[in-house]
């Protein structure tokens, strides 16, 4: 009930309750009564009840008891309140989250995860990261069925590719080229010529005019077929036989010697070269040293220094002690390191920090431009010379001498968790990043409220299967059965609203019971 302007000494009066997710209201609470507070799952009773009147009540109790006392009292953290008066020791029976570990997630906890990295791998598809062109396990059958739906009724080239290896001549090559039968080839910067009229020189000029068409110098013309439907034993023969010589990969050119589509036999990339593993459920799996991102180990987030607690205030200058690091007598050295080498590069130090432009920020925090390019090169700095080595040169000086007691503790006043910078928070390797389905990678999928992941799935995924009576059930088809099963209790549990990839810690009591129950599904 909102708060009385008669102030009853047989009432709890709460002012400015801000909690956790609270938003400031003032209660009163009579003594002597029996309250019940309700709500839904996450709405703030535990914050209200447990983390507010029962942390008061326990803070002011415990502060009679005597110094020596109190050390051996594990205390809960003062409340975010304005005022609390009229408070009494209280006991506490609570229906906590007993998950701690940041590595836990809803979708570990429903072993929809698990499901997940079965159902992924069967339905993804792979995407080349620098391109954005899809990658596929490409054969004779499928590189016609390509052809055909792309150039029906053209006459095109197939042929593969030729690259000079490192201690061979263009002469020796052509030479055995030659020997093989072949007559014709298309150059990266004059069409298609007889081999029998090409010589090194025009090689090596083919060489550099391949650079920057993103060719191979030379491609070796394995046949010419017109795409019809009664030229497909001719097509196969040539493809296979271009992808063997081709080490795998096989291009398509027009008449004239223009690229028209290129074809690789293995998950590697036609354009790029490079070669990608085939799925697997480890590869899926942030638990897994296969998938896990190297840089966080598979938790999303890293501990380093955040800009944000170097500099609380923005609105400060760097001579009114914007940087709280450098403020005192410990460090102090570097902020008159910082100012003079302002002064010598033109960039005001009395003027708030948010005004700084995006270089002069940079000088702030890397350091100048010849300190910048030096580490580049790898050489050393003694930092007594006359030059500005940057918050970061800063913070990594002290990261080295974290041996020290007196730094680690300095430094843990700096550090915060962050977002990981390699694969922002997805978990997985970038690689497993490459792959998706409807658009969709795995976290990007984990990311969604799981009302409108059920929606999606039973839309798309859902939608096309068939199943035939007596034939054994894929495990792709197993693994999606028990996704949408699972999805669906937590929607009618009325979870619609998490996401997979939510952190079982942040979850309340309640959340906590029901996520429990969908994971019992499994063992039922």
């Amino acid at each position: 009930m909102p708060a009385n302007t008669d102030k009853a000494p047989e009432s709890i009066r709460l002012y400015g309750v801000r909690q956790n997710n609270l938003k400031g209201f003032d209660l009163e609470l009579p003594l002597g009564r029996y309250i019940a507070v309700t709500g839904l799952s996450g709405s703030g009773k535990s914050s209200l009840v447990f983390e507010t009147l029962h942390a008061e009540g326990q803070r002011r109790y415990v502060e009679t008891f005597s110094a020596y006392t109190r050390q051996f009292l594990d205390l809960l953290p003062r409340p975010r309140v304005d005022r609390i008066e009229n408070i009494r020791p209280s006991i506490a029976i609570e229906q906590s989250n007993t998950v701690k570990t940041s590595r836990s997630t809803v979708g570990t906890m429903t072993e929809l995860c698990d499901f997940f990295k079965v159902w992924f791998p069967h339905v993804a598809r792979l995407f080349d990261p620098d391109t954005g062109r899809e990658i596929t396990d490409d054969n004779p059958q499928t590189i016609w069925r390509q052809a055909l739906k792309s150039f029906r009724g053209q006459t095109v080239l197939v042929a593969f590719e030729v690259a000079r290896p490192d201690g061979l001549e263009w002469a020796d090559m052509l030479e055995s080229i030659r020997a093989q039968g072949y007559s014709r080839a298309a150059l990266a910067h004059a069409g298609v010529v007889r081999l029998d009229a090409l010589d090194a020189a025009e090689l090596i000029r083919a060489e550099e005019a391949a650079r920057s068409a993103n060719r191979a110098p030379l491609a070796v013309v394995q046949d010419r077929v017109r795409l019809e439907l009664d030229a497909r034993a001719r097509f196969l023969e040539a493809a296979e036989t271009a992808l063997h010589f081709g080490q795998g990969r096989l291009v398509l050119l027009a008449p004239d010697g223009g690229l028209l589509a290129r074809f690789s036999r293995g998950l590697h990339s036609p354009d790029t070269g490079r070669t990608f593993r085939s799925p697997t459920p480890a590869l899926f799996s942030f638990n897994s040293p296969i998938g896990a991102c190297p840089r966080c180990r598979g938790f999303g987030r890293v501990i380093q220094i955040d800009d944000r607690l170097v500099i609380p205030d923005t609105s400060k200058s760097i001579e009114e002690g914007a940087i709280k690091a450098f403020e005192g007598q410990v460090y102090s050295e570097s902020k008159r390191d910082l100012i003079r080498a302002a002064r010598r590069h033109g960039i005001p130090a009395d003027v708030p920090v948010s005004e700084l432009t995006p270089e002069q920020w940079t000088f702030v925090k890397f350091g100048e431009p010849r300190y910048r390019e030096g580490k580049a090169r790898g050489e050393q700095f003694d930092y007594e010379d006359d030059i500005w080595y940057g918050l970061k040169g800063f913070f990594d000086w002290l990261e080295s001498n974290t041996y020290k007691m007196h730094v680690r503790v300095f430094l843990s006043r700096f550090r915060a968790y962050v977002t990981c910078p390699e694969c922002g928070g997805a978990r997985l390797i970038p690689e497993a990043l490459c792959w998706k389905w409807e658009g969709h990678t795995l976290p990007d999928l984990y990311a969604l409220p799981v009302s409108d992941l059920l929606r999606l799935l039973e839309q798309r995924a859902g939608s096309g299967r068939r199943k035939r009576a007596g034939a054994t059930p894929h495990p792709a088809e197993v693994a999606l059965d028990s996704i949408l099963t699972r999805l669906r209790y937590l929607v009618e549990v009325g979870l619609g609203y998490l996401t997979l990839d939510r952190a079982s810690r942040t979850l309340s009591g309640g959340e906590v019971e029901r996520v429990n129950l969908t994971a019992c599904l499994g063992t039922s």
